[in-house]
Order: C-alpha cells, then structure tokens, then sequence
C-alpha cells in the first residue's frame, strides 16, 4: 500500500514529523512490526501503555510493539502477542532473527507508561508503572540494553521511530518533540 492510500484509511495517521519521504507504518494498541529501513514506524496515544523499540543499526532492521499489559499471567495468553510485554518482546527478537538481525547487536528504546488519571493509588502501583517495570525486567533477562527511555508522567505521547538512523522522535501536547 502507497504512503498516500496508508494515510487515508480509518487506521492510518499523519506522520509528527518528517525529515523524509520513507514509507510510514502505523502500529496500534496491541499491535506490532518489524522492518528495515527507510521504513519510519510510529504509534499514537501512548498513555499507560508502553512503545518498546528494538533495533540492530548495522541492519537498519527495527521493530517496535506497542504494549498494552505487563504480562501475559492475567489474560491467560495474549492475543495478538504484541498486547502485553513478554510475548511482545518475545514476537519481535523473532521477528528481527527472521529478518537478519543480530541480537547482540540490538539495543532497546521504550516510552510510555504514564499515570493518566489521578486516583488514591499509589502511582507506582498504576498499570503504566508496572509496563514499565515489566518491560525493564524482561530485556535486563535477555541481555538487551535499553539505551533510551521516556516513561511516566502524566501526559501521553506519539512517536516515530526512524530504522535509517534508529532516532525515535517523541511528541507531547505541550511540549517540544524530543530525539532519543
């Protein structure tokens, strides 16, 4: 599907910002990918939920899950794997592996997780905090170094990720787009 006709389906969405005019995939709640550049992956309305990129820069080979759930344990299996943290990350080390990435040249990147309603719960007790949490653990176990976070909060976020450079921009209402 062509860049234009991606962004006029019910699921398609304008880019944040765009420094060039590589294909641009949308990923939603629960959903993932992996590709190679020039491909630019992004994902809107990251609130509690958490975008988790892995990439391999030799390959320019990237994907990015964006999670919904801590774990698995709670819905008794995930469906699609990419909703919750350690099926979404299992998925995407396959996924890269099929492609021709390298895992021990990956490296993480993850941005999420806020605290999106106020409540008399303890904010590292709110679902944002334990993606959050989950998410360190599972790649820590795995030997993947996160390299770069924008997590917590109480505002929500877009991103796109960029598998020519493995730059992820990250945008909030309010505030000025940041590179990490």
């Amino acid at each position: 599907m062509d860049n234009q006709k991606l962004m006029n389906t019910s699921y398609g969405h304008p880019p944040i910002h765009r420094s060039t005019d590589a294909p641009f995939l949308p990923v939603g709640m629960g959903e993932g990918i992996v590709t190679r550049a020039p491909q630019i992956i992004s994902s809107l309305g990251l609130g509690s939920c958490v975008a988790v990129t892995i990439y391999d820069a030799k390959r320019k080979i990237g994907g990015l899950a964006h999670i919904t759930l801590p774990d698995s344990n709670s819905l008794n299996g995930c469906r699609p794997p990419y909703q919750c943290a350690d099926t979404a990350i299992a998925a995407l080390l396959g996924e890269l592996q099929s492609k021709g990435a390298v895992r021990r040249d990956t490296v993480a990147k993850m941005v999420g997780g806020a605290q999106m309603f106020s409540s008399n719960e303890n904010s590292s007790s709110g679902i944002g905090q334990q993606n959050i949490i989950s998410i360190k653990h599972i790649l820590n176990g795995k030997q993947i170094p996160l390299i770069g976070e924008d997590t917590g909060g109480h505002h929500g976020r877009n991103i796109e990720f960029y598998l020519d450079s493995g730059k992820l921009i990250i945008k909030a209402i309010g505030k000025e787009a940041r590179e990490i």
